[in-house]
């Protein structure tokens, strides 16, 4: 007698559990995007002023970070097609290159979003990008806390404190799609606690999970996987105390956790050799100053003049309109409704954890110095300096710690509200639905006191392309070519590079609003007296100092950058602090004037294409240039004047 699962009923059995299978992860998939959509909505509220009309011809503003980020979003798509490296470019500093694991490229979402950006251009790209990052992150911060929760709207109200943090929306309005884009540590949060209070089947998963994930995060942004490693770390510790008898043999979670750091090193292998020294990698510290870059300890609570014009800080990063709460701001709603969760959460374990990560984050977040308002300072010592000279975490901008607090600060509101939704269903003489209705609408007052204090819509303006760059970009066929105004960071000129993004990448780029090195291998930009560079920046944008005077020395040194950069074209656009003296020096520079055109003033340089320079007549192709070696000889070779 055949067996039940053999023969022709078995067959159609073991199909209709396959297609059981199949639907409850169609079901799944449908839900998950479903989350997606609704929290992406308030994300589309603010950036109506590109979703209008203008998702592919507007921006917060062609400058700064949120130009760079139009450059970071073009390169990986093109990069794709023409079968080059995603982690280097030889379209800026040229003839040396950039690599842009030392510069916050988030290389993946170019890589995500390329099929995009050869329909309808980096742009396009970019918003989408900015679109995405609050709702992804509102929805990594859903799917953690339905593990810790019963009812769906708490985790809903959790996503959405976290995924539109002022943290989050003050680095969209940047451009900082690296930083702003948070899917990664609430993924974390679930993947560790599956792997302590999981079941044990599933541990090694879990492991591999944690691995892809630290992988995928450094791959985002270093920065942040630095950290969620200072945060998670205590956390971790506090996690496996309070776990108790729960805990899972130390060999089982050895286990587990080896096959995670084994996929991770398979995975990062090759990306943190070449951050560290791939071809012009940074050495030293990237940012000057960076330990002082911390929260306010009035900035918790207090959101400042509401919408006020932005800093000039923000306005060189590439924001023009009004400004929001610090990154840091929680304020007196949340706190309150913050304290309240604690008081009645307490004894669940997943809230000692978060309550631990968030004190550790809190504290980190102001830096080596405690101001109790900006420009006050209230303590000179803080914890975060002990810390703060160490290597990978002196780059680490103490703000950052802002996400790990709104995180953990999301996920226990999220549990209060559950706690007392759990409450009302067992208080009899409460009606669950009117009460469940009352208690859903005072946790959006939650999230609405934070979103009254941002600028919505956001301010943007159209991108508007010189005319010599729209008409002559496909005659240049590979060339290099120096614009003015000079991308430079010390002058917020991102604007040069996208009008290359948007041109298809078809010459190469003189300088770069990139973190490039100088013959120490420290950032070009942390050396303000470097020639030509500081003169091309000054006379750019005021933001690089005073209006500089074309001396003999400044000429030679940029008649040997000339040579030394490969440039064949120089432009002068009508943009920039003052067109009339680019064009009187570069007149004095190159010996003749210019040729009017476009628009523009240009100087054609003549000479043979620069060396790995592909050039068709029909579709020319920017090649990175050869990457040098490190090696103190080369490198004081290459930018000596």
């Amino acid at each position: 007698m055949p067996s039940p699962g053999t023969g022709a009923a078995g067959a159609v059995t073991r199909a209709w559990a396959a297609d059981l299978d199949l639907a409850d992860w169609a079901r799944r998939l449908a839900r998950h995007l479903g989350a997606v959509v609704l929290f992406g909505l308030p994300a589309v509220v603010l950036w109506w002023h590109v979703w209008d009309g203008h998702l592919a011809s507007a921006l917060t503003c062609a400058c700064g970070d949120a130009g760079q980020t139009v450059w970071f979003t073009a390169w990986p798509a093109y990069a794709l097609r023409h079968g080059l490296d995603p982690f280097f470019s030889g379209a800026l500093q040229a003839p040396y290159g950039v690599n842009l694991l030392d510069n916050a490229s988030a290389v993946p979402v170019g890589l995500v979003l390329a099929p995009l950006t050869w329909v309808a251009g980096p742009v396009a790209s970019t918003n989408v990008a900015l679109t995405l990052c609050p709702a992804l992150s509102a929805w990594a911060c859903w799917v953690a806390c339905r593990r810790l929760v019963r009812w769906w709207p708490a985790a809903a109200v959790a996503g959405l404190l976290y995924g539109y943090s002022p943290f989050v929306v003050e680095n969209l309005a940047l451009g900082h799609i690296s930083i702003a884009l948070l899917v990664v540590p609430p993924l974390l949060v679930l993947a560790a606690r599956e792997l302590l209070v999981g079941p044990a089947r599933a541990r090694t998963r879990w492991g591999v999970a944690i691995g892809i994930l630290l992988a995928l995060q450094f791959l985002l942004s270093g920065e942040v996987l630095a950290v969620l490693v200072v945060a998670g770390t205590p956390a971790a510790a506090v996690a496996w105390l309070v776990a108790g008898p729960d805990r899972p043999p130390p060999a089982e979670l050895g286990r587990a956790l080896g096959a995670g750091a084994l996929v991770g090193a398979a995975l990062l292998a090759l990306p943190v050799w070449f951050f560290l020294a791939g071809a012009q990698h940074l050495t030293g510290p990237l940012w000057h100053a960076a330990g002082i870059q911390g929260n306010s300890l009035d900035g918790v609570w207090d959101p400042g003049r509401y919408r006020a014009g932005a800093t000039t800080l923000q306005g060189l990063g590439g924001y023009e309109g009004r400004r929001g709460p610090p990154s840091g701001y929680l304020g007196p709603v949340t706190l309150a409704v913050l304290a309240a969760s604690v008081a009645v959460t307490w004894r669940r374990r997943s809230v000692q954890v978060m309550a631990a990560a968030g004190l550790v984050a809190l504290t980190c977040s102001f830096g080596i110095v405690l101001f109790a308002s900006p420009g006050h300072v209230l303590a000179s010592w803080m914890p975060w300096r002990l810390v703060a000279g160490w290597p990978l975490l002196a780059d680490v901008i103490p703000q950052r710690f802002s996400l790990v607090v709104d995180l953990g600060v999301a996920l226990v509101i999220g549990i209060g509200i559950d706690r007392a939704r759990r409450a009302i269903t067992r208080a009899r003489h409460l009606n669950p639905f009117r009460a469940g209705t009352a208690l859903m609408a005072a946790a959006l007052v939650v999230c609405l006191a934070t979103w009254w204090t941002f600028q919505v819509p956001m301010t943007v303006r159209s991108i508007d392309v010189p005319t010599w760059f729209r008409v002559d970009t496909p005659r240049l066929d590979g060339t290099t070519v120096l614009t003015y105004p000079f991308p430079f960071p010390a002058d917020g000129g991102s604007g040069p590079m996208v009008w290359q993004a948007v041109g298809g990448m078809r010459f190469r780029l003189a300088g770069g609003y990139v973190k490039a090195p100088a013959p120490g291998g420290r950032p070009l930009a942390a050396d303000p007296g470097r020639e030509p560079d500081a003169f091309l920046a000054a006379l750019s944008n005021a933001a690089a100092g005073p209006l500089p005077r074309l001396s003999p020395a400044v000429r030679r040194s940029l008649l040997a950058a000339l040579r030394r950069w490969r440039v064949r074209t120089v432009v002068v656009t009508d943009r920039g602090r003052d067109p009339a003296l680019a064009v009187e020096d570069f007149t004095a520079v190159l010996g003749r004037p210019p040729v009017a055109r476009g628009g523009a003033w240009v100087w054609r340089l003549g000479g043979a294409p620069p060396e790995g320079a592909r050039v068709r007549s029909r579709d020319p192709v920017v090649r990175p240039h050869r990457r040098p070696r490190r090696s103190a000889a080369t490198t004081g070779a290459r930018l000596a004047p």
